[in-house]
């Protein structure tokens, strides 16, 4: 009994150990893609998606057909099979994507930005970061 308390001890150590330093890396720093790549933040800044727009995927511009692909993507990742891309539409501000069953019931309308962004989400986005890069 005393065996397999000591053993299961020693496991639950060196799991919460490991998973400890595979979020702070060797040298004690968060391991996130934003600080691999040189770039810092404030603590709280990550996206839902773990990080932060970088300005070039701000400034991207996409064409309709390429939202559509994007969008069919997301759908594919949802893993909701009866749910399909219906009508992409070219808005004054960027795209309204419409999200339609197999037979073509509205489940949702969404308004994107040209560079695939939320609409909110793009203009909430501070005009430091959507300045273009100076050249």
């Amino acid at each position: 009994m005393k065996n397999r308390l000591l053993l299961a001890t020693t496991l639950i150590t060196a799991l919460s150990a490991s998973s400890a330093f595979a979020m702070h890396g060797d040298d004690g720093k968060r391991n996130c893609e934003c600080m691999r790549s040189g770039q810092s933040h404030a603590k709280g800044e990550h996206s839902r998606r773990g990080k932060i727009p970088s300005q070039e995927e701000m400034n991207r511009v996409f064409t309709a057909e390429q939202i559509r692909t994007l969008n069919e993507a997301r759908l594919i990742m949802k893993g909701n099979p009866n749910l399909k891309v219906g009508n992409v539409v070219a808005t004054e501000n960027g795209y309204r994507v419409t999200i339609v069953t197999k037979d073509n019931s509205l489940v949702e309308e969404r308004e994107v930005a040209k560079n695939n962004m939320p609409l909110r989400r793009a203009r909430d986005t501070p005009k430091s970061m959507t300045a273009k890069p100076q050249q």
